[in-house]
Formats: structure tokens, C-alpha cells, sequence
């Protein structure tokens, strides 16, 4: 399986690029990376522009949008197209918190409940996309509706077939509010913290 990072955003809530600044002394991204490459066999990071750093060492690609300005439904779309695994995880760079026992649940998540096209989790009722699994057949589904458009990832969910997980059943593995915390705004610096403080 591979995993897909999405660093493609302009960061205009922040100020600054989200992808590159540190936390802990190194930039997000490259914490996440770091994180991720112990269960993926390649990453795919989708920007703008390549980052560097060190000390990876899985196989990490760069990837510039094959359809420009589509947002994170394009960056999946990208990933998706380039992957050479059927299943691929997906995560935005400006989700700090990795957690081994959530992929590790995951991974387990699918060879139990095979036959679907996205494996999502639930989070007080909402799907999260950005830390879910989706199959490379999706990717002319994903096409379509950047063409009309159409590039909420609630249009995808509605198009394809998905697994929600409850987050009832991610609760017994990983903390939920820290797995799907997200830094968009300087402020949130304040809460990511106290979460790495617990």
C-alpha cells in the first residue's frame, strides 16, 4: 500500500507555508513523512513545489497536479493516477498527529471488509477524507466530477462505494481528537500543544 500526502495548499489562514514549518525542530511535513514511511512502501507528496529534507528512507515522489487548481480532490486524483498500488492512504500535511495504531487498524479495516472502493472514518457524524484509504479504480470517478466541477469529496463519496468506519470502533485504537486535528490557522498551534503535552 502507498501513501499519498497532500501539501499542495496555499496556506492562506496561516500565513505561511503549513508544509515547512517546524514543529519540534522539523517541518510538518517532513515529521509526517517520517511517520508514514514505516508502514507505506512509496509516498507521493502533492505540491506545488518540492520540499527537501533528510533522513528519509522509503521511495517519496513529488507530484505536481496533472489538473491544476482543483484542490484536494485534484491532489487525490494525481496520487491516485501515478500509484502503482491498488490501495492508498491519504493524508494532509497539516495533520500533525500520526498515530501507528490507527494505520495499523486500517490496513486490518480492509482485509476484513473487502469490496469497497474508500475506507472512511467517522467523526461526530461527518466523514473524514483525509486520513481514509481509497482504491486506484476510483480515479476516473474522481475525473468526472473535476470536470463538472464538482470537487467537495461529498460528490465522491456520493459517486463511489464506501466503507464508514464508526468512530465508535476507531475510538478502542487511537485518540479521535488527536488523529483528525488539523492546523489551519496560527491559533491552532495553542491546541496542537496541549494535545502533545497529554
Amino acid at each position: 500500500m502507498n501513501a499519498i500526502i497532500l501539501a499542495g495548499g496555499k496556506s492562506s489562514r496561516f500565513g505561511s507555508d503549513k508544509a515547512m514549518y517546524k514543529l519540534e525542530q522539523k517541518p510538518m511535513l517532513e515529521n509526517i513523512v517520517e511517520k508514514l514511511e514505516m508502514f507505506f512502501d512509496k509516498i507521493y507528496i502533492i505540491g506545488n513545489k518540492k520540499r527537501e529534507f533528510n533522513g528519509t528512507k522509503k521511495q517519496i515522489e513529488y507530484l505536481t497536479d496533472i489538473v491544476p487548481d482543483k484542490g484536494p480532490l485534484g491532489g487525490l486524483y494525481t496520487g491516485l493516477s501515478k500509484s502503482d498500488s491498488k490501495y492508498n492512504y491519504l493524508q494532509a500535511c497539516d495533520m500533525p498527529f500520526i498515530c501507528e495504531n490507527y494505520l495499523n487498524f486500517m490496513k486490518e479495516y480492509i482485509s476484513k471488509n473487502s469490496g469497497y472502493e474508500a475506507y472512511i472514518p467517522v467523526k461526530d457524524g461527518y466523514l473524514e477524507p483525509f486520513v481514509g484509504i481509497y482504491s486506484k479504480n476510483i480515479k476516473r470517478k474522481i475525473f468526472n466530477l473535476i470536470e463538472k466541477g464538482q470537487l467537495n469529496f461529498d460528490y465522491l463519496f456520493n459517486a463511489i462505494n464506501v466503507k464508514k468506519i464508526p468512530e465508535s470502533e476507531i475510538k478502542k485504537v487511537a485518540d479521535t481528537e488527536r488523529i483528525f486535528f488539523n492546523i489551519n490557522k496560527k491559533e491552532d498551534l495553542v491546541k496542537y500543544k496541549k494535545f502533545k503535552a497529554k
